[in-house]
């Protein structure tokens, strides 16, 4: 399996994702094993994927519930139809790049934190509260679920500080 590295146009990533049915669990199950082998690679250097960016028009992501950059003892999950039910007020700012943008990075501000429900592979409505790092991963998958990529939030980081540098 390869990421799809076309950038910002490619059609399947500007598309809002389907939702997996019941009886199409088992098939998005096995994608999404493969898809945690293919993030863990060091070599790929990934902390999260979306189906989209594997062709995929499905709900689907795996990611890296990493605390910070250097947290070793982490988790990778998979989650099918994950919904963000609530989004914190507070934000915060951090570089972000992705494996469909080979070489972009920047500057994106996030809610802190997130609500979060979706369907782990045994079938089971599972609900998280996460926060930091772990919750800009998950944002950013949910994102591509959306046919959003992280440099459309870029836009919306510069004015949001440009709002800000102006009332000071």
């Amino acid at each position: 399996m390869k990421a799809i590295e076309t950038g910002t146009y490619n059609v399947i990533l500007r598309t809002i994702s389907e939702e997996i049915k019941p009886q199409e669990m088992k098939h998005y199950v096995k994608l999404g094993k493969e898809m945690i082998k293919y993030i863990k690679e060091p070599k790929n250097k990934g902390v999260g994927l979306a189906a989209p960016q594997v062709g995929e028009n499905k709900r689907l992501i795996v990611v890296s519930l990493l605390r910070d950059r250097d947290d070793e003892n982490y988790s990778t999950v998979m989650m099918l139809n994950p919904e963000i039910l609530d989004f914190s007020k507070d934000t915060e700012t951090d570089t972000e790049g992705c494996l469909s943008v080979p070489g972009g990075k920047a500057e994106v501000c996030r809610p802190k934190s997130i609500r979060l429900k979706y369907i782990d592979e045994k079938g089971k409505e599972r609900i998280l509260m996460l926060d930091g790092l772990s919750a800009r991963i998950v944002q950013h998958e949910v994102d591509h679920l959306n046919g959003v990529l992280f440099v459309d939030r870029v836009n919306e980081t510069i004015l949001k500080q440009r709002k800000k540098e102006a009332v000071l």
